[in-house]
């Protein structure tokens, strides 16, 4: 009969705490080691040693920020280790401290939280993780450095848009109407031209034919009617608040820094997309054949699911992503209002109902799909329909990426 030792790592900054276990429960050895790569050293050293008299390892890490992933592919590609068939679990920290309940008042303590990954893993249940591919791990660095510098700017956009509201009051609400000569683009280069030269009173003392031709010179061709938009903006700064002379300069100022902020995070972001779209070259895939998911959004999904041979269904791909809903059912009562378990994986949730809300407008089988589920329910009908079409589009990626085909809706529709 094979025997397995069952190795919990507790992952810090700073260090590893290492529990070895038996399949009986028994510790049979602990160990600590710094957390950099003499330590891990240290720790492929200690394994072999522990080792000897098993025929197999399973060894469990918490997903700790970014402090366990150097530790897990050095043990994932380490030949001396192959010898046991070692299966690798990357722990979800909300499971450790679940199972931590079934024991009373257990102290929490770092050789402590090395014991119960050790204890979760022995149980059971659990999926191994496969050892990381390179291609997916560069892809999914460099999506995820573009998902931060997009909410970044989101952020940016809201706090200039605070300061142009105080600055030119109605600037936004006249970009939004479609019946004015005006900027269809609050940031746009032309419409961030202006803000950054002209403060209200500035342009009230400005004549019209120099301000339409900055407009001109800096919108180009494609900027229609410059002359009509610079009236718009003299309107505009007649109602404009009139702040006093130190905080309007204030105001102008850190408006300028925000808008700096953003033509830097947006060239960054085009250099990613350079970036993403050649690791994406590197690795087959067919979501972009479906019409509404470009290189970014097909990028961020493969990357974050992987190898697809990794899950069995499209259902484990959906619970992956947090696009499940919990029964909440008691006797005779059933809750119609679920909400999203939300466990998963955040990044591909975020991508896979980013896509949808592309897909939906785009491909006839979707839309009707959205607007079918929109009309039944009762509760958030956008939010619900939409998670629901991202569910349904999470069946389609998967069959597309398991056998390798280009999307067709007559093929994959419902």
């Amino acid at each position: 009969m094979s025997s397995t030792l069952f190795i919990g790592i507790d992952v810090s900054q700073a260090e590893h705490v290492i529990c070895a276990m038996t399949g009986d429960g028994r510790v049979q050895a602990r160990e600590c080691v710094p957390n950099d790569q003499r330590g891990i050293d240290q720790l492929i050293q200690w394994l072999e040693t522990q080792a000897v008299n098993v025929d197999r390892l399973a060894v469990g890490l918490e997903s700790t920020s970014v402090y366990h992933w150097p530790l897990f592919e050095a043990l994932t590609q380490t030949p001396a280790l192959q010898r046991w068939e070692p299966q690798w679990y990357l722990l979800n920290p909300s499971i450790v401290q679940g199972f931590r309940k079934t024991y009373v008042d257990r102290a929490k303590t770092d050789p402590g939280d090395a014991f119960l990954i050790a204890d979760t893993i022995r149980f059971g249940r659990l999926r191994p993780a496969p050892a990381p591919d390179p291609r997916y791990t560069a892809l999914r660095v460099v999506i995820r450095h573009r998902f931060h510098l997009a909410q970044t700017v989101a952020r940016e956009k809201n706090r200039a848009l605070n300061e142009l509201f105080c600055l030119w009051g109605g600037y936004r609400a006249t970009a939004k109407d479609r019946n004015q000569a005006f900027f269809s683009d609050v940031f746009g280069r032309a419409s961030q031209q202006v803000r950054t030269q002209y403060t209200p009173d500035r342009l009230a003392t400005t004549p019209l034919a120099t301000v339409a031709q900055d407009i001109a010179t800096v919108g180009g061709a494609a900027l229609k009617a410059p002359d009509d938009i610079a009236q718009t903006l003299q309107r505009l700064a007649q109602k404009a608040f009139r702040l006093r002379p130190k905080e309007s300069a204030a105001r102008q100022f850190s408006l300028i820094m925000h808008l700096d902020t953003i033509r830097t995070l947006e060239s960054q972001m085009r250099q990613l997309d350079k970036a993403i779209a050649r690791d994406l070259n590197a690795i087959p895939q067919t979501v972009t054949s479906i019409d509404g998911i470009g290189p970014v959004f097909g990028a961020g999904i493969v990357a974050e699911i992987g190898p697809i041979s990794r899950f069995p269904s499209d259902d484990a791909v959906a619970k992956y992503a947090g696009l499940t809903r919990r029964t909440h059912q008691s006797g005779t009562f059933d809750a119609e209002d679920r909400p999203l378990t939300r466990s998963g994986n955040a990044f591909l949730r975020y991508y896979l109902i980013e896509a949808a809300d592309r897909v939906r407008v785009r491909d006839p089988e979707f839309e009707a799909f959205y607007i079918r589920k929109y009309s039944d329910a009762t509760h958030h009908p956008h939010k619900r329909a939409l998670v629901l079409t991202a569910r349904k589009l999470t069946g389609v990626i998967f069959g597309l990426l398991t056998r390798g085909q280009l999307y067709d809706g007559r093929r994959f529709g419902s």
